[in-house]
């Protein structure tokens, strides 16, 4: 098979269940002796902090980065759309379609490189972008938080407004009835919920 034969194409699936159609292709692939038709499985994924890691992040703690699905419900395989291939992908479990196919038999019709290669350098751009640093605060406003030292400790309040340079966050406190707007360092603050 020649390289202008292999082409994108965009697998929807059931969202959250990418990598267990991974999985499958992958095994039914090797089962049914069809490598030469497909080159690559690929998900475009960047990397994400719950709120829970960036509140920890946001302290100065170890945190945990996971990798999410910038294109969810979506995966991409490199392929010869056979028969055969075609036939094996659309009844893998939790595949829901492919993306340009009209039914009735119509066989898909492939990403273009162009698409393809703006999915690539957004995904590039995102990871740069986290490993940079810019990345948003767990403390940010509209975030309820609870004060846990200090006289307001217990407190529930929410930010009004954050700093990430200085590390502090005005939060509304109720004092005598009224809602107060006070200061306070990240690290006397956790997130709610």
């Amino acid at each position: 098979m020649e390289d202008k034969d292999f082409k994108w194409y965009m697998i929807s699936t059931v969202s959250g269940k990418e990598d267990n159609v991974i999985e499958s292709l992958k095994n039914k692939i090797s089962a049914k002796f069809m490598d030469e038709f497909f080159r690559e499985i690929r998900v475009f994924k960047m990397p994400h902090l719950s709120n829970r890691e960036l509140e920890k992040k946001t302290k100065g703690e170890e945190y945990t980065v996971k990798y999410v699905n910038i294109y969810k419900g979506y995966i991409f395989l490199n392929m010869v759309m056979t028969d055969e291939a075609w036939y094996l992908v659309r009844n893998t479990q939790y595949v829901t379609g492919l993306v340009g196919s009209s039914g009735k038999g119509a066989k898909p019709t492939p990403i273009s490189m162009k698409t393809f290669q703006k999915m690539v350098d957004k995904e590039a751009e995102l990871i740069a972008k986290f490993e940079a640093g810019d990345i948003e605060t767990a403390f940010k406003e509209g975030t309820v938080v609870k004060i846990i030292a200090g006289p307001f400790k217990e407190e529930i309040g929410e930010i009004i407004k954050n700093n990430d340079n200085t590390k502090k966050a005005f939060v509304n406190i109720e004092l005598y009835g009224t809602k107060t707007p006070t200061e306070f360092d990240y690290e006397d603050l956790e997130i709610v919920g």
